[in-house]
């Protein structure tokens, strides 16, 4: 008779695990509860550029998009989405009893991280221009080249904001409260001018967004938003690269070292 042979599980490679977290982690987002809030915040600019700015004067309408794209656009919807989307791991899958599925997998526990982080990253990227383009294409003004710069500079503030809230899920528990107190301080430190406006991201992806040719859109940035200076693009540019690539190495060693137990986990 031969003897029956019990091999352990493959341990899976780097690239192998973060392809499959990540495709499984998008498949539960885009059928998940926690999507429907992204969503709205998109969405809600459209209704405002319809309702409110649509048939005005020009000049009101194009006050309107620079207005809405400074203040809620990256000052709300960007870093909100962002920490909708990063904080649903480690620590509330810890407290719901939902850890163990992943951190019982033939793979390192960062592999599983970046995975999840890469799932974030592609949905928040593929709803966020649709704010954009929904504040932008009811008015009846030509705005496309402002409309693409504001693309880019969201898809470059983005990463930065899942990083910041990605880490701070791996080392807090109660990252929503945190991370809602973050983004009301973050605002508030904006309307500062000087170094105090310049230690928060919005102020970087306000600047990079500039209207050079745009009188009407300076003024609104200068006397609203209180950017007399901005930033160049490459130090904007340098501060988003920066902070996204700094706060996932950092997560990386933490994740493989925090013990993560629900709230009314045993000891042991």
């Amino acid at each position: 008779m031969s003897e029956a042979r019990f091999d352990r599980p493959r341990r899976l490679d780097t690239f192998e695990v973060v392809f499959q977290v990540a495709m499984l982690t998008l498949r539960r987002s885009l059928r998940g509860f926690r999507l429907l809030w992204p969503v709205l915040l998109v969405l809600l600019p459209g209704v405002l550029a319809i309702s409110i700015a649509r048939g005005q004067p020009p000049e009101r309408q194009e006050g309107f998009f620079y207005l809405i794209l400074a203040f809620y656009h990256f000052g709300i919807a960007v870093p909100v989405v962002a920490l909708i989307l990063s904080t649903s791991f480690p620590w509330p899958e810890s407290d719901e009893g939902t850890l163990t599925y992943w951190f019982t997998a033939p793979a390192s526990r960062w592999a599983i991280y970046i995975g999840r982080t890469m799932a974030s990253l592609a949905v928040g990227t593929l709803l966020l221009p649709i704010s954009v383009l929904a504040i932008g294409l009811p008015l009846e003004i030509e705005i496309a080249g402002p409309m693409q710069s504001a693309v880019t500079a969201t898809l470059l503030a983005f990463p930065a904001y899942v990083g910041l809230f990605s880490l701070s899920s791996v080392c807090i528990r109660k990252t929503l409260v945190v991370g809602v107190v973050f983004v009301l301080i973050e605002n508030s430190m904006s309307f500062f001018a000087g170094t105090i406006a310049k230690l928060t991201l919005v102020y970087y992806v306000r600047s990079l967004m500039w209207p050079e040719s745009s009188p009407i859109g300076r003024d609104m940035l200068q006397k609203a938003a209180r950017i007399d200076d901005p930033a160049s693009a490459a130090v904007a540019i340098g501060v988003f690269v920066g902070v996204a690539i700094l706060t996932i190495l950092v997560a990386l060693p933490l994740i493989q070292t925090i013990e993560y137990r629900g709230k009314h986990a045993q000891p042991g």
